[in-house]
């Protein structure tokens, strides 16, 4: 019979963590698209609009984007960006994305990538990249040469079993941490988990108002709105980390999260 004691468990899970140098926390947030939903939402969509109720996936329109980039345990970049130019705010993102991933060389001096970053998320693998990905679809041929590169690099499925290269657009990937999902096994609202922790969440209104903000061109209120809800993200996933995974990942403490400030974008 196996022994599982304390050098084996902390043996494993050094072995299981030593691909996870690099972490994006990130967030979106959405309107109606109301020239595609004009021109063919069917009467079903319609009825869910009328009745307010969450429209499906292809009629949200991205208006902004923000994201917290990590590598080595030190924040690098904390960015939140706003604009009616919904081609502008996909282009940031897979920025970001890209500045995730670490490049250096192997054993044989071959340059390439050397890590990918852990994506960190509310709700982002069932709505978030859902909707970031149908939405660079529909704006493709506007996204620069760089975001394009990284979209294929998202969607490559070739390691089932995640051996050397992320799975990303597996549900059960381990470079996709959606809090709720994969850590509680259910779906919790940011708001519940960090009143929990006692991490603040929310000074810039609530989501209802992300439309009046955008139809009053408030771009910098919805990108600071976004912003806040990474940082709460990021704040909560630290918690997490710290005192339930028992600092399972080199991810920055509680309290450096919290002095931060984000550049806004508008």
């Amino acid at each position: 019979m196996s022994v599982w004691d304390k050098g084996r468990i902390e043996k494993r899970r050094g072995e299981y963590i030593k691909n996870f140098k690099n972490f994006l926390v990130f967030d979106i947030e959405t309107v109606k698209d109301a020239q595609m939903f004009e021109e063919i939402a069917d009467e079903k969509e319609r009825e869910r609009d009328q009745n307010g109720e969450f429209l499906s996936i292809p009629f949200h329109k991205v208006v902004a984007v923000s994201y917290l980039l990590v590598k080595d345990g030190e924040v690098k970049k904390f960015i939140s960006i706003s604009s009616d130019d919904e081609a502008v705010v996909l282009n940031e993102f897979w920025e970001g994305f890209r500045e995730g991933h670490t490049i250096g060389k192997d054993k044989e001096n071959n340059i390439g990538i050397t890590y990918f970053p852990v994506l960190i998320s509310i709700n982002g693998k069932d709505f978030d990249m859902p909707v970031l990905k149908v939405r660079s679809l529909m704006h493709i041929n506007n996204l620069s040469k760089k975001s394009k590169f990284y979209i294929s690099l998202y969607m490559n499925k070739f390691d089932k079993w995640e051996n050397e290269y992320p799975q990303y657009t597996s549900r059960y990937t381990n470079f996709h941490i959606d809090i709720p999902i994969d850590i509680f096994g259910r779906k919790i609202s940011l708001k519940n988990l960090c009143y929990m922790c006692s991490i603040p969440v929310k000074q810039e209104g609530d989501g209802s108002k992300v439309e009046d903000y955008y139809k009053n061109g408030n771009y910098g209120k919805i990108a600071k709105y976004c912003a806040e809800d990474v940082k709460s993200t990021a704040m909560l996933f630290s918690y997490i980390n710290e005192y339930m995974l028992q600092n399972l990942y080199n991810f920055p403490s509680f309290i450096d999260i919290a002095s931060i400030t984000p550049e806004i974008q508008v």
